[in-house]
């Protein structure tokens, strides 16, 4: 709002005398008797505006304007589409009510003061900002306005523009024109112009903000000043990027109809508005968060003091698209979606039949409405631009599909100008292609870290896909028209990833987050159930009385986990606990443990985000057994690359995890039976999926935004888990700015050396300090997203299971979309598991391979070196050879067992009980040097394998004898302190080695997690692993890669530490007489406990394993 210099006190409060007089009257007149007497409410609001404008005539100057201020905002607010539950608390401030106000009647308060800003506007005391608008957005308002005596108070042009902006409207209301010539003119216009709907709605309704904004009576002051002015409140309001917009059919008028001198001055407009637009630069809007908003506390967080107000920049990623006589915003448009248009042209509706046709759900559906909406721009917006800017020669507008020619608007042709040679004349210009514009409108909307992607090609692609179906409607209105796109739709735009892009993680990692997300599931589940039967809120936290093991060490309790960051789901209370605290007492707040379990879900099944919100609860369990299999069948009832429900695989434990959900929804249907009701797929009536009763809804409305992922959130409590036990590992978190950047675009950015902070920064304004503070919110994400849980199980399975298997049983995708989602995994480690899974695999196929006698403590040396000189790398693999450099570091050797085995020098082998040496049973130099001579057991040469753990065993046994004896001796001997001295020192000897012993037999027994069995030489044999006679083919392949309690790592530093671990565990073993065998144990007895051991871990039945040990191969 602008004040003129004739607004004084003095002027103010003869324009409210006025106009409170005249109000009233005209109120009286405009509303039926029944509000005259405020029957059951009925309020016309003109004593509560009256009143509030009495009591502001009487304040000072200053106070005064600031309360027409807050009057223009209330009515921008109105005008520019925010809802009413943002204004009616503006409203309500600034004008208060006097009394109960019937709710259709709360607004004409608000209307009343619109009519008295007009005034001020047409008294020439103020010239206000064209965002008010020249009619309330309330069609009755609106009308009320400009048909009854209260267009007193508005310029008579702009009523009359505003009947004037449909045809309709003024069909009905043109007795109510006040120009004489405005009404005879109006349809010649119309008809000499032939006026869209939305071009002679926008033009005239514009030009009336114009005019009530600036109080215009005369159409001759509608100057290019008055319309630079208008533009320029436009790219404020916008952010410098509004619709394209074009007033001239509206001043046309009004110069045919002798209302306005001719002139050029709109020509005028364009050229300046187009400097304007080149050499203006975007800045951003802001919105103000007072000290008592929720947004002030999120944003600079709790227990800072005195702070004022912040303010928070509003970043509009569509940028603005300028050809010079056009300019528009970048990107797909809502304003162009077909249904936003005219369904009487030929274009809308061909749209409209073509999506109906070829989509049936929500997504695709919106999808190519975003992308025709493109299109859309370019006919109605663009090239009505183009032609009104005189640069077509005699070419027409292409009102008719056959007129959309490819030579003209696709491609040039020397033809067609040879054809046409008459309609070039010399001011023609070729307009932007169609598919360069679309190119145009993608790319500017790219984020910075995904340029030069294939949304064009995709969005062009869709175009012609929609030209070809109406090339081939049969119907009289689209004669001889042909694809103009063909051949130009599939270009080569942008790049092609031949492997999926998602973030992928670390195994450790990835093992230890889904032992911890299944373990607080379950017990966020269990609360939630408790909390609905007895009433009570959940707590902000958990205690997760659980072990779990995350890098093969020692197991590691949970304990507390904050969830005072993830909201609570609110249910209305069972009858039987509802209203004990008091009348208000109506609702309970469980866990969010939808998001937990979602999560969980999604590590153990690799099942797409979208299918697992959508599981249907009334079909998802219909394949599950009661056995006490391994693994089950869950029934995935929707998919958008499927027209069939199809079974994937997961494990029992998440399967019991899906019920537990299952059963808090059925508790929670009891008193909120509204999140029972089967409801459409994703919204949509037409959906081919029907309809469905969601597992994971427990809100009135479900969908993708009301089940929020919260990895963030999740994953901080993981990572403080895993930081609070000392466990060393990669974060997958990291501090990114809290608005405006997604978490790769910064990370892009910030590689490149070109993030900018000034869109990220809030100014911090404190009550003892002058200056704003810039501030930059920070938060903590991680990268890992739903789709990073589908790339790793396809990542960690896939190589194992093969891609086939995968897709079949995991994920329901193609074999091709596994290999495509299939990535390497970070760390080394995670790629050497995978590796030692893969040569398991390929023992299974060999079987004798993996049998050991026990007898055979001695590798057969003649075969040994005869299967080196053949394949190194198969016999390294079929023995499980190891070697481990256990004290390897900075400045420390960097040999390898495994890597001399390779050289072929293999005369220098020499074999021991426990182990192998490449070099000849002699120690090189640099060993000596770095752990002395003939300490085998530490040495980074000695290779051990399979044949080798029998003799490990009773080495390891044999040490613990000593350790005892030793431990006896220091405990009831009296013995002097030098003696105890050295007898104390050959303990520690005798437990370092043991200790480093121990490391690498249990390397050896987890490499081979598949199971190596030890037989006798009788001939009694084993399978490498048990397989239960009913087993099915999937849960046989889903048996390798059963998650256990954790996967030790090849990594050395860890081995050092395991080792030190061990060392006391030895020790305390010693001393309790529990050494692994007896020097006597036999081979059957030795089998018999190899046997009980793994079928207890297989869960076999006694039946099953009587069964499986009688047979013989």
């Amino acid at each position: 709002m602008i004040f003129l210099d004739t607004f004084t006190t003095g002027s103010f409060r003869s324009i409210v005398i006025s106009f409170s007089n005249k109000l009233k009257e005209c109120c009286d007149k405009a509303f039926p008797a029944s509000y005259k007497q405020k029957i059951k409410g009925a309020d016309d609001g003109s004593e509560d505006c009256i009143a509030i404008l009495n009591k502001v005539s009487r304040m000072q100057l200053e106070d005064i304007k600031a309360f027409l201020e807050e009057a223009e905002a209330l009515l921008k607010m109105e005008a520019r589409g925010a809802n009413k539950e943002q204004y009616l608390p503006v409203l309500d401030k600034l004008i208060p009510s006097s009394g109960k106000i019937r709710q259709n009647d709360r607004y004409n308060r608000m209307h009343n003061v619109r009519l008295f800003l007009s005034l001020l506007a047409l008294k020439k005391l103020v010239k206000l900002n064209p965002m008010v608008g020249s009619h309330p957005k309330s069609a009755n308002a609106a009308e009320r306005l400009s048909t009854t005596a209260m267009n007193q108070f508005i310029p008579p042009l702009a009523s009359d523009f505003w009947i004037g902006a449909t045809l309709n409207r003024f069909d009905k209301l043109n007795q109510h024109i006040q120009g004489a010539s405005f009404k005879e003119w109006y349809p010649k216009h119309i008809k000499i112009d032939k006026l869209s709907t939305d071009k002679l709605n926008q033009s005239f309704k514009r030009l009336a903000d114009i005019i009530v904004a600036n109080g215009i009576t005369d159409p001759n002051d509608i100057t290019v000043d008055v319309l630079l002015s208008y533009h320029n409140d436009l790219i404020a309001h916008y952010d410098s990027t509004p619709a394209a917009y074009n007033i001239k059919p509206a001043i046309e008028l009004l110069v045919r109809a002798g209302l306005m001198q001719e002139n050029s001055i709109y020509d005028d407009f364009i050229n300046l508005r187009v400097k304007i637009s080149e050499g203006i630069k975007a800045v951003p809007n802001s919105v103000i968060h007072g000290e008592t908003s929720s947004k002030l506390e999120d944003l600079v967080g709790t227990g800072v003091q005195g702070i004022k107000e912040v303010e928070v920049p509003v970043k509009d990623r569509k940028t603005s698209l300028d050809y010079g006589y056009w300019s528009g915003k970048a990107g797909s448009d809502s304003m162009f979606f077909p249904d936003e248009l005219d369904q009487n042209n030929i274009w809308i509706a061909t749209q409209l039949d073509y999506i109906r046709a070829t989509s049936s759900e929500a997504a695709t559906v919106k999808q190519k409405k975003m992308r025709l909406s493109i299109f859309n721009k370019y006919l109605f917006s663009y090239l009505p631009a183009y032609f009104e800017a005189g640069l077509s020669g005699k070419f027409t507008y292409p009102n008719k599909p056959e007129s959309l020619l490819h030579s003209l608007y696709v491609q040039r042709s020397n033809v067609f100008e040879l054809e046409f040679r008459d309609k070039f004349t010399d001011s023609f210009q070729y307009p932007v292609s169609l598919q360069q514009f679309v190119y145009d409108m993608t790319s500017a909307v790219h984020r910075e870290d995904t340029q030069g992607n294939n949304s064009g090609r995709d969005a062009l692609l869709i175009i012609s896909n929609f030209f070809d179906y109406l090339a081939g409607i049969d119907s009289g209105l689209v004669q001889n028209f042909k694809n103009p796109l063909t051949g130009k739709a599939k270009e080569k735009k942008g790049k092609r990833y031949v492997k999926n892009t998602k973030y992928v993680f670390g195994l450790e990692y990835w093992l230890g987050l889904r032992s911890f997300c299944s373990a607080v599931t379950n017990q966020m589940l269990e609360e939630s159930k408790a909390s609905i039967n007895n009433g009570q809120d959940c707590k902000n936290h958990i205690i997760v009385d659980t072990d779990v093991n995350i890098d093969g060490s020692f197991p590691m309790k949970i304990g507390r986990v904050n969830l005072a960051y993830i909201p609570k789901i609110k249910l209305i209370k069972h009858d039987d606990v509802r209203f004990k605290k008091g009348p208000k007492d109506e609702n309970v707040y469980i866990h969010n443990h939808i998001a937990w379990s979602l999560m969980t879900l999604g590590l153990h099944s690799g099942l797409r985000r979208a299918n697992a919100i959508w599981l249907d609860d009334q079909e998802c369990f219909n394949l599950c057994t009661n056995s006490d299999a391994a693994f089950q069948s869950l029934m995935v009832t929707t998919d958008k690359a499927r027209e069939h429900s199809y079974p994937i695989i997961v494990s029992t434990e998440t399967m019991e995890m899906l019920k537990k959900v299952h059963e808090v929804k059925k508790m929670a249907i009891e008193s909120n039976p509204s999140i029972g009701e089967a409801i459409p797929y994703d919204g949509n009536e037409d959906s081919k999926w029907g309809t469905i009763s969601p597992l994971f809804r427990l809100k009135k409305t479900h969908n993708d935004n009301a089940c929020p992922n919260l990895f963030s959130e999740i994953i901080n409590e993981y990572e403080a888990f895993l930081r609070q036990h000392g466990v060393d590992f990669e974060p997958t978190t990291l501090f990114t700015p809290r608005l405006h950047y997604s978490l790769n675009e910064f990370i892009h950015l910030n590689s490149l050396g070109e993030f900018d902070t000034k869109l990220c920064d809030i100014l911090v304004s404190y009550h003892d300090c002058y200056d704003r503070v810039p501030f930059t919110p920070i938060i903590k994400k991680t990268r890992i997203t739903p789709h990073s849980l589908r790339t790793m199980n396809a990542s960690v399975y896939a190589p194992i299971l093969g891609a086939g298997a995968v897709g079949k049983y995991l994920t329901g995708q193609s074999e091709s979309m596994v290999e495509f989602y299939t990535k390497p995994l970070p760390d080394s480690a995670s790629k050497e598991l995978i590796s030692q899974v893969l040569t398991l695999k390929e023992m299974d196929t060999t079987g004798s391979n993996t049998l050991i006698s026990l007898r055979e403590l001695e590798i057969n040396q003649k075969k040994f070196e005869e299967e080196l000189q053949k394949s190194t790398t198969q016999t390294l693999d079929k023995y499980n050879a190891q070697s481990i450099n256990i004290d390897a570091g900075e400045g420390n050797i960097q040999l390898n067992g495994l890597r001399e085995l390779r050289k072929g020098n293999f005369n220098n082998i020499s074999y021991f009980r426990t182990h192998i040496c490449p070099t000849g049973g002699k120690c090189p130099k640099e060993v000596i040097d770095t752990i002395g001579e003939k300490k085998c057991f530490a040495c980074p040469l000695t290779v051990t394998t399979n044949n080798n753990l029998p003799a490990l065993t009773a080495t390891i046994k044999s040490f613990c004898d000593e350790i005892t004896t030793i431990n006896t001796k220091l405990d009831n001997f009296e013995m002097l302190d030098e003696e105890k001295k050295v007898l104390k020192a050959d303990k520690m000897e005798l437990i370092l080695e043991a200790s480093y012993w121990e490391v690498r037999k249990r390397i050896i027994e987890d490499s081979n997690k598949d199971g190596i069995y030890y037989v006798s030489d009788e001939g009694l044999q084993l399978m490498s692993s048990f397989k239960a006679g009913d087993a099915t083919e999937q849960e046989l392949l889903m048996l390798r890669l059963k998650e256990t309690e954790g996967v030790p790592l090849l990594h050395s530093e860890k081995l050092k530490m395991q080792a030190s671990r061990l060392r006391r565990k030895i020790e305390i073993r010693a001393k309790d007489r529990a050494g692994h065998l007896s020097d006597d144990v036999s081979d059957i007895e030795f089998l018999a406990m190899v046997v009980k051991t793994k079928a207890d871990l297989q869960g076999l039945t006694d039946e099953q394993t009587v069964a499986l040990v009688s047979t013989t191969q």
